[in-house]
């Protein structure tokens, strides 16, 4: 109980200190809201949640990377931005990826529904 009440805390903990996690969930629960006014099936819900997950999972650990450079040093160093930029390629890598997955799910559904 210990272990899931700590990770409760550090997800909070992100979202009122991180913009762009922010900026996911704004995202995700309107994805949300257009899966349910589309009505999308079983198949189509599982790949949209598991790309909100993976998203708010690389958005958490990018975070968590940041803050372990900064507690490193907080002066400029080569190396510390080269870490921290792999880490936000990597969250870009995976949004990117979801909005191909959005597209292919939600674009066909909009434009029968227009």
């Amino acid at each position: 109980m210990n272990s899931l009440r700590y990770a409760i805390r550090g997800f909070f903990t992100a979202i009122r200190s991180e913009t762009n996690l922010r900026i996911h969930v704004v995202v995700a629960v309107i994805v949300c809201a257009v899966g349910f006014w589309l009505q999308l099936s079983i198949p189509e819900w599982m790949a949209v949640v598991i790309c909100i997950a993976v998203v708010f999972g690389f958005e958490l650990m990018n975070t968590a990377i940041e803050q372990l450079c900064d507690l490193v040093t907080k002066e400029q160093h080569p190396i510390i931005k080269t870490i921290k930029d792999i880490a936000a390629a990597a969250v870009l890598i995976v949004c990117l990826g979801s909005i191909v997955i959005g597209v292919i799910i939600f674009l066909p559904k909009l434009i029968h529904q227009f």
